[in-house]
């Protein structure tokens, strides 16, 4: 009897232990998003342009690490090791929420609801075309972000006009949000950075169009002004 006893207790101690690693356990993934401007990063310098209320711009291409074309969240742990976490995940493909926060944040800086996507219409001439190559966007172990990139503007033909990089670090903040708040913050100083740099092309286009045109404008000569008081 004791020995069945045991066998009973030991059976049921089995099946006890196989339904609690059968049983689904909780999900702990959380998922984190880009925010634009408009979301409350801060905008120390405020793109004022005049005459750029109409530009059509043209976002893209815009190229991306592939290690980063994930939704897991990436950290760099080393400069030859990053880490890819299980639990953090972006709400979209990494590279989808740069170009859309990106396109967000240049409409309100440039003041203009034309922002055409790469690959955009042949109809659509864009007034400027912006391309971006992003060479790092993460944070690390030591709890600053990193983010690197090349940009180009182009005029409506894809001539380049200016080329320039833009590097930017912000200390990621404690809690669960300071990965995405601090790569947010590092996006609108490229934001900040490519809209501050189409508002002085357009300035200057604007200018040249100005004068050419002044000059173009017929004038009456003194000898004809003269004649026509005299009359």
């Amino acid at each position: 009897m004791k020995i069945q006893h045991k066998f009973i207790v030991f059976a049921t101690c089995i099946a006890v232990a196989g339904c609690s690693l059968l049983a689904p356990r909780p999900d702990s993934s959380k998922y984190f998003i880009l925010t634009p401007l408009a979301g409350g990063v801060s905008t120390p310098t405020q793109v004022s342009p005049t005459a750029d209320s109409q530009l059509t711009i043209g976002l893209g291409p815009i190229d991306f690490p592939d290690y980063l074309r994930r939704l897991e969240v990436v950290t760099r742990a080393a400069p030859n090791q990053i880490y890819i976490s299980e639990e953090q995940h972006w709400a979209e493909p990494l590279d989808k929420n740069f170009a859309r926060v990106l396109s967000e944040d240049l409409a309100r800086l440039l003041k203009t609801q034309k922002i055409e996507k790469y690959p955009w219409p042949h109809r659509t001439q864009p007034d400027y075309q912006i391309a971006v190559d992003v060479e790092r966007f993460e944070t690390g172990t030591d709890n600053q972000s990193q983010l690197v990139a090349r940009w180009i503007i182009k005029d409506g033909n894809s001539k380049d006009l200016y080329a320039s990089e833009t590097r930017a670090s912000t200390p990621v903040a404690s809690g669960e949000t300071g990965e995405s708040a601090a790569l947010s913050s590092d996006l609108a100083t490229l934001s900040q950075a490519i809209a501050t740099r189409v508002t002085l092309l357009n300035r200057q286009r604007t200018e040249k169009i100005n004068t050419a045109t002044a000059r173009k404008t017929p004038r009456f000569s003194r000898r004809h002004s003269v004649a026509t008081v005299n009359d």
